[in-house]
Order: C-alpha cells, then structure tokens, then sequence
C-alpha cells in the first residue's frame, strides 16, 4: 500500500472554521482615510455602502407594510364599532383587500425577487384601488346619495395619508412615482363621475363671474349632481404639493442615510487594519493621532514557538491557514482587554497597552491579556492533538515604560506604531523564553506598575516567580524579570 504524501502527512486535518474578520490587521495612512483615497479599500467601502442602502430601503418596505398594517388596522376597529354590522362589512372588506396589496412587494423584496419596478407595478396597483374605495360610493348609502355627492366628502385626506406613508421608503422615486400614481387615478375617477350623464360641471370663476345671485349660487353648490372642477384643482394641486415636499424630505434623509452608512462602512473597513481603540479614535479625533506623543505603555510581544518546523511541508494555504488561526486568537484576547494590535511580524503578533490614551489599569490589562493569551492557546493547541495535529507553544514577553507613540513614514505611507527602549526590551523578552524554557517573561517594571495600578500579580498570574535579572541585547543594564517557571 502507498502511503500519504509528505505534504499530505503535515496538512493539519479540518478544524473549526476561525473567525478572519478578527484576524485581519495591516497598516493604514491615516491620512488617507480622510481623504478617501484608493489605499483606503474603496472597493470594499462602496460594496459596504451599496449593501447598507439596500438593507435600509429594505427596511423602508417593511416599515411601510407594518405601517400600513397599523394604519388600517385601527381603521378597522374604528368602522366596526361606529358603524352598523350591514355596513361595516364592506369596509372591512375593503381594508383588507388593501392591507393585503402591501404584502407581495415586501414580501418578493425579502425574498431577493422583487425591486422599485416590482413595488412601482403594485404602487400603481394601490393607487387606483384606494381612489375607487374613495371615489365610488357604497350601494348602502342613503337613498338619494349620488356619486357627485361623494365627491364632497374629505375622502382625499386618506389618499394624502397613504401619500405621507411613503417617506418611509427612503426612495425618492417611489414617493413621485406614488404622487403622480394617486394624481393621476384621482384625477380620472373625480373627472369620471364628472362625465356621468346628469353631472352639471361648474367652476368658482363661473359661479362668481356668472351672473348667478347668492340664492342661485348656494342651489347650484347644493345639487346633489353638481360637479365642482375647482375642487378637483385643489386637490390636484393638494397631492402634487405634498408630493414635491415628501421627495425633498425623503432625498435629504436619504442623503443623511448615504452619510451614516457610508461612515459605517468606513469604519467597518477601518476596522480590518486597526484595533477598536484606534477606531474608536479616529472617528471622534482623527488628527489627535497625527501629533507624536511620550507617554508610558505596556508592550507585549507573543511569538509561536517551533514556528519553522511547524511550517515545513506545509503548502502556502496550510500554513496562512495556520497563521490566521494564530494570529486571529491572539488578536481576539488582546481587543477583549482593550489593547491595540501594532501589527504582525510572521508568527509574532505586538500589542501595547496605553494607546492611543493611557488608563490607569494598562499595566493590569497587559498582564492579564498575557495569561488568556496562554490559556487560549493552550485550549487550541489540545483541540488540535485531538484531531492529530502538532500542538502549539507560545512564548509572550511584557515590559513596561516610556514609548513614543505617533506615525512613522510619509504621507504616502503611514504607520501608526509605537518606539522606544520599552519596545525593544518587550521583544527581548520575548526571545528569553527559548533560552529560559518558559511561556511567560515580564519584566520588574511591569510587576511594580500592576502593583502600583491596584493589581495583584500574583493573583492574575499565580505562576510567575522572580527570576535572577539578565542582560538583553541592545541594553547594558542587566533586566530584573519574572518567569512563569522556576529559577534553576
């Protein structure tokens, strides 16, 4: 029998899925992200947009199906307790017939299936239904009621009501598409019972200017087949005026909304490069991260372990695979305790605690971020020894001191990071854990500002002890340190 394939032999088998999102981190200029320049990701930005639009002029469909639902509902229980049983019914026939025109453009929307021409048809739909309800009277009227006499009633505020419920679409178009629609089937049914045989036509001008008395002017307004195309003017010019101010309303909300979520969808993609301490920052004072500050922090550098023997064999995918996996739960551990990701080196990930504002806590949080970092990947590193995988050892090394912190680079191409003597010692640090054999090395200064923070090391770390001080490269003072191992 032919065995696997070394290749095969050191592919990890499947894990869970990790969360990429968390995993992603690289840096940005600053400067650019105001500026919304093509280094910011704009592909992803105007993707981000396109769907949030969509997702609010969905949300704008369903507002005004809900609404309408609303609406008629309490128009239902008005007409059933104000009106007689015989009566009553074809109204609420009516209200039902129409409340259910509102579902199939919503419903096809959420189904992917519909759109403004889909929602347009049905719109057109409800306008011609709504005036007919208005416009023609019910056979159960009183005797003697006629159509013209229908025309009397303010029947058009409830058009104007359907009209006004449109704003919620968050669509221009839809709402001149609806002002036009109901125009239009208004105007045609008032002109159609104006066209009955009986109907006499008048205008204010002709009552005025006709030589009629007072006494003729109040019979001709009072004829139960008079006709008045003056009011059908009004109200023309009624629903074309609502019309004209809903769409100014809904295009500026719109644009407001374009605004939101294009912020969103910036600060979304922002997110992939920074933490959400930096993101944070930059949307409330972007250029306070532009001017250099000396401050102290805590700098934690945490490194996989056998990196190199753990990637031989592996094919490119297998082993970013395995990087994202890393890096993704580090990332994770270090944003659950407010630290910032500096950025990824290889198999080593640097966070500092203390920008881009200090807390009196950022000392605790550093430590307490080293121990769940630990943790975690211990819990991952057994999870993969059950699916036969290699496990994965960490090394983490803290300190704690004064940094520079700012960016680094030119306006093309900026960096923000922190520098300084605290950052190279955190890195030194980091690399004694091979030469000691332990996980964790912090240094005195650090244990001595948890201290001075309210913190216990002792209890956010149990196992650390105080090791003999050791001389870094790059520093001729010996470091007093603490190791999560005994001293030999």
């Amino acid at each position: 029998m032919v065995g696997p394939s070394r290749s095969r032999e050191t592919e990890d088998p499947p894990l869970p899925e990790p969360d990429r999102k968390a995993t992603m981190s690289r840096w940005l200029p600053l400067k650019a992200f105001r500026q919304g320049s093509p280094l910011f990701g704009n592909d992803v930005v105007d993707d981000d947009l396109s769907e949030g639009i969509a997702r609010e002029e969905l949300s704008g469909l369903a507002y005004m199906f809900w609404g309408r639902i609303v609406v008629l509902g309490f128009l239902a229980l008005w007409v059933f307790f104000t009106l007689p049983l015989e009566r009553s019914g074809a109204y609420l026939l009516a209200i039902v017939t129409f409340a259910l025109l509102g579902a199939p453009p919503y419903l096809l929307a959420r189904r992917g299936l519909g759109g403004n021409a889909v929602t347009a048809v049905f719109l057109l739909l409800d306008a011609g239904v709504l005036c007919l309800i208005l416009l023609v009277p019910p056979p159960f009227y009183v005797e003697g009621w006629t159509p013209q006499i229908n025309l009397r009633l303010p029947n058009i505020l409830y058009a104007g009501i359907f009209l006004v419920g449109m704003a919620l679409s968050y669509s221009p178009t839809l709402v001149v598409w609806t002002g036009l629609s109901l125009t239009a089937a208004w105007a045609a049914g008032y002109l159609w019972i104006a066209s009955l045989p009986g109907s006499v036509t008048n205008t204010s001008r002709q009552m005025l200017d006709g030589g009629f008395t007072p006494e003729e002017v109040i019979r001709r307004f009072l004829d139960p087949q008079s006709v008045s195309l003056t009011v059908l003017t009004n109200q023309v010019i009624f629903l074309l005026l609502i019309t004209s101010l809903l769409t100014l309303a809904v295009w500026r909300s719109r644009r407001l909304l374009r605004r939101q979520v294009a912020a969103e969808a910036q600060r979304s993609a922002l997110s992939r490069y920074f933490s959400p301490n930096i993101v944070r920052e930059l949307s409330t004072s972007g250029d306070a991260l532009i001017r250099p500050e000396r401050h102290q922090a805590a700098v934690l550098f945490a490194d996989m372990v056998g990196f190199t023997g753990l990637s031989e064999g592996r094919s490119p995918e297998a082993l970013m695979g395995l990087l994202s996996e890393f890096h993704g739960r580090l990332a994770r551990t270090a944003f659950a305790h407010d630290g910032t990701v500096d950025k990824y080196i290889g198999d080593a990930i640097m966070v500092h605690f203390g920008t881009p504002r200090t807390r009196d806590d950022d000392p605790v949080r550093a430590l307490s971020c080293a121990v769940a970092m630990i943790a975690d990947i211990e819990s991952w590193s057994r999870e993969r020894q059950r699916f036969g995988s290699e496990p994965i050892h960490l090394g983490i090394g803290v300190h704690y001191g004064d940094v520079l912190v700012g960016n680094i680079g030119d306006e093309r191409r900026l960096e923000y990071t922190i520098l300084g003597d605290a950052v190279n010692v955190a890195s030194r640090l980091e690399r004694l854990t091979r030469e000691i054999g332990c996980t964790l090395v912090v240094s005195d200064n650090l244990v001595r500002a948890v201290r001075q923070a309210g913190g216990d090391p002792a209890a956010i770390a149990p196992a650390l002890k105080a090791y003999p001080a050791r001389t870094v490269r790059g520093r001729k003072a010996p470091v007093a340190i603490w190791c999560d191992t005994e001293p030999a």
